[in-house]
This record gives structure tokens, C-alpha cells and sequence, in this order.
């Protein structure tokens, strides 16, 4: 029998430099001076600096601080957590070398890698190989949004991260006259305790301007990333694919409310319109409605404004307002406010269906985040009531049908009730939660083209959230498109650097795409933070062969099973890497009875196509629906 590759040693050796030196300067000049370059100076001096750096040894001069001052001419006072300047030019970096070599660079006999979160590049010839068994490449499977931090909030629809500016390539897109971005409102009073009440009129104008069918409407989480900071119009225009945007002021004394808003158009600053609104707070509700419309008109959208179906009653509508903020800010304590909130307000407004809405969502939240092992089912039947009653009185509130659809799925494994929920939540107001649940249903059913529309339509509403580029770059990880996946999940890291999901998903790309020492330095990086990674080594060492490490690896986990911190699919991943049928449907298995999210990518994941058709595999698609 071969001994197994020391995966290891390969990895320190390459590093190092035992491919001649002339070799890789050799390679370094071709890719310097390829298109993917072009003749930007900038990034083919930085992969200079760092590959002959590290030819002559000096790899402790590969850190942010020195490369700052080194490449990038920063002063010695130069802050790197204020001025990010290697981070972004190092993942600008990696795009250009995955450009070069998935052109003109793949039959380059060296190639040259840069690992996410780290400036040593790495030095690795075409002919070294380390798996040692022709098995399909793994993926590591989270749950819709990665991280049960961030997963419950774009279920409700309700994200609230500042996203980075990320671009999504894939998505072309021409402004429509119609679209429109709403930029959080400015509180004029300077008062922290009235924050709750500008940020929620702005959610309240963007969601009534989403009902208007003829206009396209950018969600929240995108264009809130503009909050607190001076626009430049034209350039947010640009980045959020509108036409049109609008800005307002918001000034609350007594009982008196003033609203001033003007529209601008994007291509030359340009005024629409604009009008200041001054009422009592007990009109609010009416006000907004009225600015809603007037925008439709000035946009000439004015065929199809909805009606009010309620008009709340007014301290419940402030309630709401506040309740919404509190579940912004993602706290045990901010949660259970707004859980008192909208209880309150429905006690004030029995009608009032945004409240039951809202009340659904803060339930199912917490019930998310409690994780598989301790839900129970008496939470879960409590939300879905309530998400029945918020459509019993507005039928066209987009979430409640989105998240019906995630329990008929997850939960009863009824894919047809829980199509049928995602086809009434996208004919209403556009929701990019919708469309994201949509793309995961016809994903985990292996129909990626119809899924792909969906995501399409999710990037389209929801361009700079991190939530909708991490679920990208999942549903392209299980289509297999581990290159596109990467690139999207180095974007994020690049503005997100303490997000662990995004560097999961590197590391587990390059796992898939048979490269299990570049994975090695990403998931060691991570530890600290996240003892788990633990498990994604041990699925590089699988992969690469080492059966003996990768069991050692997973062993403190398995005793200490059942873990409510540990999925059930991550030992599964690890024994399907090293080829355990058994093992692997055991621990699905146990996947499937505690209902975890990703039980449901069973049919399409990579990592189990070797053994999809054995009788065990096919009795756990046919027990979870997904036989068909």
C-alpha cells in the first residue's frame, strides 16, 4: 500500500521555494505581462514584491503592516484598520492570478497562489497531485445565510449589515427610469432616542414603494449602507444599478412631525422633485403614504399605487416603527423588545397585519438561533399561526409566505406546498428574501437554471448585502461552479475580514477543486475564532488521502456527541471525503432526524455524487421528498 501524501510538508515545502527559483520567476513573468494584468502597474508590482520576497526568505516581511509601507509608499504612522489598502489590493490580486489561469494559464507548469489571509504566495507545479482517490469534490454546507448569527434576520427579511460595495459580475443590468434607491433618512434632531423613528419611516417609504409593481425598488440592506455618510449621487446611483434616488430629513417636536424629501436623478444630479410634509405624529402613516405616492407620480408610476389595506392606529404604527429598529440591531435584548413591541401594538391594532408580520418574524428568529438541537416544535407551530394571521389581513406581505415556505421545506419536507408558498411571495412587492429561498428550493431539486433566474432577481434588489453574496456563493458551490463561489466569498472577506462564513467557503472551493494544501492555512486561520474549523481540516486531510489524520481530527467531536454546535453534516462531509459510504449515511442520517437546513442539499451536493444512487442514499432522498 502507498504511504499517504504529507500534506503538510508539501504545503511548508512549496512555500519555501524547492521549486528552482528560476522557475518561478519564469512563471511570474508570464503572468505579469499576460491580459489579465493588462497594463495596470500596481497589482503586477505587488505579486513581484511578494513572490521574490519569499524567494529569498524573507517571509516575516509578508505582513500587512510592513507591505503598507514597503509597496503601497504609507507613512510609518499608516493604520491598516483605518486605510485597508493591502487587504483590498491583495484580493483584487487573487482575482487577476484565478483570471490568468483559468484562461491562458492552465497549462502553466508552476503556478502561483495567494491564500486568503495570508501574503505568502504559494509555489505549485502542475504535475504535483495529492488526492489519491478520483472521488467528487466536497462542499461545506451552511444554512441559507452561513452563519446562525446573520441566517434568522434574512429570513425575516430584515437584514441590517452594512455591506461592502461588492459587484457582481454575472448580473448585467440597465437602470430603468423607474428604479429607485431610499437612503436612510436623516434624524435632524441629534437625538440618539429618535434613531428608531427616521430609520423606520425609511423602511416604511422603501416598503411602500415596493408594493407599486411598475417601479424596482433596492432593498434595506443594500441602501443602508449609505447611512451616516456624505453620497456623491451619481456614484450610488452607479453601485445600486437605479436611476433615480431619494433623500430626506426627518425632524420630530411634540407632537408635530416635518418630513423633508427630494428625488434626484442619477445621471446628472438633476431635482425630480422634492416637497417638505409637516403633520401631526398621529398622521404619520397617512404622510408617508401620501410622499409614497407623490414619488410614483413624479416617476410616472402612478397606474397601479395599492390602497391602503389598514390604517393603524397610530401608537401601534410607532410601536411597529420601533420594534422593527430593536430587531436591526441583532441583540438578545433588542429581540426580546421587539417581541414586547409588536405584541403591544397588536393589542392596540388587532388588524394591524405588519404587527402579526413582525411578531412571527421576532418568534422565528429566536427559534433559529436556538439551533436544531433545541427547538421544538411548539415555537415553530406558534410562528406559523402568526405568519397565517399577518396574511389573513394584508395578503400581499411578501415575508410570511417566503418563510412559510423555509418551515415546508425544513420541516415537512413538502416541496410542493413550499413552492407553492415562494410562487405568492414573489408575484407581490419584490422581496430579495423571497427570491434567495426560491433559488435554494430549486437548487436542492437540481433545477439550477430556473434557480439561477432567482438569484438574478435576488443581486438585482439586493446588490450589496453580504447575506445575498454568501447565498451566491453557495447555490454556485452546488452547481459546482467552485471558481465563481471563491471569487465571491473573497469578496466579502476582503470588507469583511471577521466573517467566518465567506472564508469557509474559500477554503472548502479549494477542497473541490483538489488543492486541499491551499485549504489547510485558511481553516488554521480560523480556529481561534471558531474551534469547529477543526472539522474543514479534517476535511482536507480526507481529501488529500490521510485517513488516519482526518478521523483524529473529528474523534474529540464524535465524543462529545450530540453537540448543538456541531452539524450533523460536517461529519458526513469528512467520512464521504474519505470514501465511508456507511459512515456517511449515518451521520445524514442524524442530519435529517434533527432537520438541519443542510439535510436538504443531499440530491445536488458534490460531495456525495459517488454514492448518490446506493440503496441507502436513495431511501434518504425518498424519506425527505427529494427521490423525484
Amino acid at each position: 500500500m502507498p504511504a499517504e501524501p504529507d500534506l503538510d510538508k508539501q504545503a511548508r515545502a512549496e512555500t519555501a521555494g524547492e521549486i528552482p527559483h528560476d522557475a518561478v520567476l519564469a512563471a511570474l513573468g508570464k503572468v505579469v505581462a499576460s491580459e489579465a494584468f493588462g497594463k495596470a502597474e500596481r497589482p503586477g508590482r505587488f505579486l513581484r514584491h511578494l513572490v521574490e520576497t519569499a524567494l529569498r526568505g524573507e517571509r516575516h516581511l509578508l505582513k500587512e503592516s510592513v507591505l503598507g509601507t514597503d509597496v503601497f509608499d504609507r507613512p510609518a504612522s499608516w493604520d491598516p484598520r483605518l486605510d485597508p489598502v493591502v487587504r483590498q489590493e491583495a484580493a483584487r490580486l487573487r482575482k487577476r492570478l484565478a483570471k490568468y489561469y483559468e484562461n491562458g494559464g492552465a497549462e502553466d507548469e508552476v503556478r502561483i497562489e495567494l491564500p486568503v489571509g495570508a501574503y505568502v504566495p504559494v509555489f505549485r507545479r502542475k504535475s504535483v497531485e495529492v488526492e489519491t482517490a478520483p472521488m467528487e469534490a466536497p462542499a461545506v454546507e451552511h444554512a441559507p445565510v452561513l452563519r446562525r448569527s446573520v441566517w434568522p434576520y434574512a429570513a425575516a427579511g430584515i437584514l441590517c449589515i452594512a455591506a461592502a460595495v461588492i459587484a457582481w459580475r454575472a448580473v448585467s443590468h440597465h437602470e430603468s427610469p423607474t428604479s429607485i434607491a431610499v437612503l436612510p433618512f436623516t434624524d435632524l434632531t441629534a437625538d440618539a432616542a429618535n434613531q428608531y423613528f427616521a430609520d423606520g419611516l425609511t423602511d416604511e417609504i422603501t416598503d411602500s414603494l415596493a408594493r407599486i409593481k411598475t417601479l424596482r425598488v433596492v432593498a434595506r440592506s443594500s441602501a443602508f449602507q449609505f447611512k451616516g455618510k456624505t453620497v456623491d449621487i451619481r456614484e450610488a446611483g452607479r453601485l445600486l444599478k437605479v436611476a433615480n434616488i431619494l433623500e430626506g430629513r426627518v425632524d420630530r417636536s411634540g407632537d408635530r412631525i416635518r418630513i423633508i424629501a427630494h428625488l434626484e436623478r442619477v445621471t446628472d444630479s438633476s431635482l425630480v422633485w422634492s416637497n417638505t410634509y409637516e403633520r401631526q405624529t398621529s398622521d404619520l402613516f397617512a404622510m408617508q403614504s401620501q410622499l409614497a405616492a407623490d414619488i410614483a407620480t413624479s416617476l410616472k408610476a402612478t397606474a397601479d399605487i395599492p390602497a391602503a389595506r389598514h390604517v393603524p392606529n397610530a401608537e401601534a404604527h410607532d410601536l411597529v416603527l420601533k420594534a422593527r429598529y430593536d430587531m436591526q440591531q441583532m441583540t438578545t435584548e433588542s429581540l426580546t423588545r421587539a417581541e414586547a413591541e409588536y405584541q403591544h401594538a397588536i393589542d392596540l391594532d388587532p388588524a394591524y397585519g405588519a404587527a402579526y408580520a413582525g411578531l412571527a418574524s421576532a418568534k422565528y428568529n429566536r427559534f433559529v438561533a436556538r439551533g436544531s438541537a433545541y427547538q421544538t416544535e411548539a415555537e415553530r407551530k406558534s410562528a406559523e399561526q402568526l405568519f397565517h394571521k399577518a396574511l389573513e389581513l394584508d395578503a400581499d406581505l411578501p415575508t410570511p409566505h417566503a418563510i412559510l415556505a423555509v418551515l415546508a421545506m425544513q420541516y415537512d419536507w413538502d416541496w410542493g406546498r413550499a413552492e407553492r408558498e415562494l410562487q405568492l411571495s414573489v408575484a407581490g412587492p419584490p422581496s430579495s428574501t423571497a427570491e434567495s429561498f426560491y433559488a435554494f428550493l430549486l437548487t436542492f431539486r437540481g433545477r439550477f437554471a430556473e434557480a439561477d433566474q432567482h438569484v438574478r432577481r435576488m443581486m438585482d434588489l439586493d446588490p450589496f448585502s453580504t447575506a445575498s453574496m454568501n447565498n451566491l456563493a453557495v447555490v454556485r458551490n452546488l452547481e459546482g461552479r467552485f471558481a465563481q463561489a471563491r471569487e465571491i466569498s473573497q469578496q466579502i472577506a476582503t470588507e469583511h475580514p471577521s466573517m467566518i462564513a465567506p472564508q469557509q467557503m474559500i477554503g472548502a472551493t479549494y477542497i473541490e477543486e483538489r488543492h486541499p494544501e491551499l485549504a489547510l492555512p485558511v481553516f488554521r486561520q480560523l480556529k481561534p475564532r471558531f474551534p469547529q474549523a477543526q472539522f474543514f481540516e479534517a476535511m482536507a486531510f480526507a481529501r488529500a488521502g490521510q485517513r488516519g489524520e482526518a478521523l483524529r481530527l473529528i474523534r474529540p467531536f464524535e465524543e462529545k456527541y450530540p453537540d448543538p454546535n456541531v452539524s450533523m453534516q460536517w461529519f458526513a462531509l469528512v467520512y464521504a471525503f474519505i470514501g465511508d459510504e456507511p459512515n456517511t449515511v449515518k451521520w445524514l442520517e442524524r442530519s435529517v432526524d434533527r432537520h438541519e437546513w443542510q439535510a436538504l442539499s443531499i440530491a445536488v451536493h458534490p460531495a456525495y455524487a459517488a454514492m448518490r444512487n446506493s440503496p441507502g442514499f436513495r431511501a434518504l432522498k425518498k424519506r425527505i421528498g427529494l427521490d423525484r
